[in-house]
């Protein structure tokens, strides 16, 4: 599906028109028309997107969707990318991270906060010997 399809059928579960989503943006009605009718040869701003999604109450997998089709990623997504090349250790972490299935990543943050919290216990013993 493309962007503007994405959009139209959440927009229509929401029972919202697109002149009510316009109002709401504050965006002028053809604009955002033409932006759900997949009728500009880009995609809209991550700021866009995102005053869409919040507007509409979108849920998360909604907001993914939205952001995935326009091919964009959330802030948070990329302030971790940007922390990524700041410190290329994390980058064979990120790829292995992104293979894994999503069993196994449970399993390795019960075990990453296993470990922090041994870690945590062996500071405050030694703080207090």
């Amino acid at each position: 599906m493309t962007f503007g399809q994405i959009l139209q059928k959440i927009r229509r579960a929401k029972r919202k028109t697109q002149r009510e989503v316009a109002d709401l943006i504050g965006m002028d009605y053809g604009y955002y028309s033409r932006i759900e009718n997949d009728k500009f040869d880009y995609k809209p701003s991550r700021e866009t997107i995102e005053k869409i999604i919040e507007k509409l109450d979108c849920n998360d997998d909604e907001k993914a969707e939205l952001l995935a089709a326009a091919g964009r990623i959330d802030k948070e997504m990329e302030e971790l990318a940007i922390k990524a090349v700041e410190r290329p250790e994390l980058r064979p972490l990120f790829r292995a991270v992104v293979e894994t299935p999503k069993d196994e990543i449970a399993e390795l943050f019960d075990l990453i906060n296993q470990h922090k919290q041994e870690k945590l216990k062996k500071e405050n013993q030694d703080a207090e010997d």
